[in-house]
């Protein structure tokens, strides 16, 4: 058999226990409420845009662009997030990611910036930043890992669309669990 057939076989195979393992998630967080569709659909939404991200270092609009009713349709299935709280998480992150990406090169893409203001919509302003630090997180470690491994040199550019996509998934299932507690924690 082929190297790249192994490899490829091998892809799909983690992507599908990802996949389900992310739809496991969203049915033990949401059972059977008007939520659950929604985040199936944005959980799998999440995944594409990660793999295309990590094979190309590009988010396409397109998909971006079927977030936004996904979005919209959160306004009904989480009234407990305000609409000012949507609107503020819109431009949260993406703002000051479009003002790192304007003045250091390579800073931030348009695709990355794009999908934290459609997910900083979807989440609400709270979760949005909690989704950011996971991402955070997130990309900080695969970044030691490529770096560990000789795959990645200093000052070269990593997709950071997988980390968002990571981030704004654990925050959409706990994200308000982790603003609650992290609350309680400071204001105890």
């Amino acid at each position: 058999m082929k190297k790249w057939m192994l490899t490829y076989k091998l892809r799909i195979l983690v992507l599908t226990a990802v996949s389900i393992a992310a739809f496991a998630a969203c049915i033990l967080c949401f059972g059977m409420t008007w939520m659950l569709p929604l985040a199936l659909a944005v959980a799998a939404i999440l995944l594409v845009i990660a793999v295309i991200d990590a094979d190309t270092q590009e988010i396409p609009d397109k998909y971006v662009v079927v977030l936004i009713p996904l979005a919209a349709a959160a306004i009904w299935a989480q009234p407990e997030v305000t609409l000012l709280s949507r609107g503020i998480g819109f431009f949260t992150i993406s703002l000051p990611m479009l003002v790192l990406a304007l003045i250091i090169n390579n800073a931030f893409g348009g695709g990355d910036i794009k999908l934290m203001a459609v997910c900083g919509f979807l989440l609400g302003w709270q979760a949005a930043l909690f989704g950011f630090f996971v991402a955070l997180v997130v990309a900080v470690v695969y970044g030691l890992v490529l770096r560990a491994k000789g795959r990645n040199k200093k000052g070269e550019p990593i997709a950071f669309g997988p980390a968002l996509c990571a981030g704004v998934f654990v925050a959409l299932l706990y994200g308000k669990q982790a603003v609650d507690w992290y609350m309680g924690f400071l204001f105890i």
